[in-house]
């Protein structure tokens, strides 16, 4: 996969990800109490799945011991920090060598077991884990009356690149 793909891949979830997080703000929580709580439990786990592969890829420990964390985060904190860590990874993606991308590294997983991705792999795992989970996200809102985003990669890529539109 090249480094511009792979940006774009990543300037495609830092949208996707406002875009969705947007949207959970007009979800009232006093109405939908249930559903705006799982709605930050899910994005909370993309969040943190997101946190413990940025430490593998710096070979770091992570420090998590599940995939999520016992507390809930504020929307408002669960934002900023999400926001910080796709800054993260668009720099990091921006600055990564073809050599470096496809390299292997050993890593935990939170239940111990080990295991072994390329940095690539490990991106491209972060960015199709989190449209998995965007889209059951997606779900609950439909289930309370709001329409989620069209969060796909080409309504992204058109909208910001309008030229792709053009024949």
């Amino acid at each position: 996969m090249s480094n511009s793909t792979l940006h774009s891949l990543f300037r495609y979830k830092a949208w996707a990800d406002g875009e969705l997080l947007d949207a959970i703000a007009t979800l009232d929580p006093q109405i939908h109490g249930e559903a705006h709580h799982n709605a930050l439990r899910v994005f909370n786990h993309i969040h943190v799945v997101d946190a413990i592969f940025q430490a593998n890829l710096q070979g770091l420990p992570h420090g998590f011991s599940a995939t999520n964390t016992p507390e809930t985060p504020t929307l408002a904190a669960l934002c900023s920090a999400i926001t910080e860590l796709d800054a993260w990874y668009l720099e990091y993606v921006a600055n990564l060598s073809q050599r470096d991308a496809e390299a292997l590294l050993a890593f935990n997983f939170v239940d111990g077991d080990k295991g072994q991705m390329s940095r690539e792999e490990m991106l491209l795992h972060l960015v199709t884990h989190g449209g998995y989970h965007r889209g059951a996200i997606g779900r609950m809102l439909v289930q309370c009356g709001i329409t989620p985003p069209r969060d796909t990669l080409t309504t992204f890529l058109h909208q910001s690149e309008p030229r792709r539109r053009g024949g």
